[in-house]
């Protein structure tokens, strides 16, 4: 075995500049019949820049059509707004991507809006080179990039079992449908059950720190 100190490990190379940027929502639906008690968390997109003003979110179950479709061979930021009071280990399938920065995020549960509020900062220094797991925390946004050059259908989700068997799984697609794929004759079974009004929110007594 090598010691550390004579590795010679190759440059990490920048990803090419992003063409797109994609914010994306993780919410806590709140329990109608408990006071603040969480009874499902689920993933999201989001309407507008946060970067700019206020961007709502639109809560997404797993059974929806896809909205994530980056282009064969494109390079996309994607930015989590962790809207819930826990921190979540955020997956995403077939794709390595670095993570650029994070951010502090107001969140508004009665509109269902979120906005970018405070300084920008930096990855820990754990978080060099390429991951394929990062860990958003609450109350802020995580921005990855990432380069998408496997053409096919997959899932993007946070991997904490009881989380993405309780809606917070979405799935994605590189590049163009390809016959077989799932999904594309389901998009609106689900849709009726999405549209039903839903309480959002925090934890006010359990959330957890950083």
């Amino acid at each position: 075995t090598t010691p550390p100190q004579f590795l010679q490990l190759p440059a990490i190379a920048p990803l090419p500049a992003p063409s797109v940027t994609r914010p994306l929502a993780l919410l806590e639906e709140m329990s109608m019949y408990f006071d603040d008690a969480p009874a499902e968390t689920l993933l999201g997109t989001i309407a507008g820049n946060p970067n700019k003003g206020t961007g709502t979110w639109t809560p997404r179950m797993w059974m929806e059509g896809i909205t994530e479709n980056p282009a064969l061979g494109a390079t996309e930021v994607w930015e989590f707004y962790n809207a819930t009071a826990d921190a979540h280990p955020m997956h995403v399938h077939e794709v390595k991507f670095q993570i650029v920065n994070r951010q502090p995020i107001v969140v508004d549960e009665g509109a269902r809006t979120v906005q970018v509020n405070g300084d920008v900062r930096a990855p820990e220094v754990w978080e060099n080179g390429f991951k394929d797991t990062f860990t958003a925390y609450p109350g802020e946004v995580t921005r990855i990039r990432a380069q998408f050059v496997n053409p096919g259908q997959y899932v993007w989700h946070c991997h904490i079992v009881e989380h993405e068997d309780n809606e917070m799984m979405r799935p994605y697609r590189i590049g163009p449908e390809q016959p077989g794929q799932p999904m594309s004759e389901m998009s609106n079974m689900s849709m009726t059950t999405a549209q039903q009004p839903k309480k959002f929110g925090r934890r006010r007594n359990r959330r957890r720190a950083r």
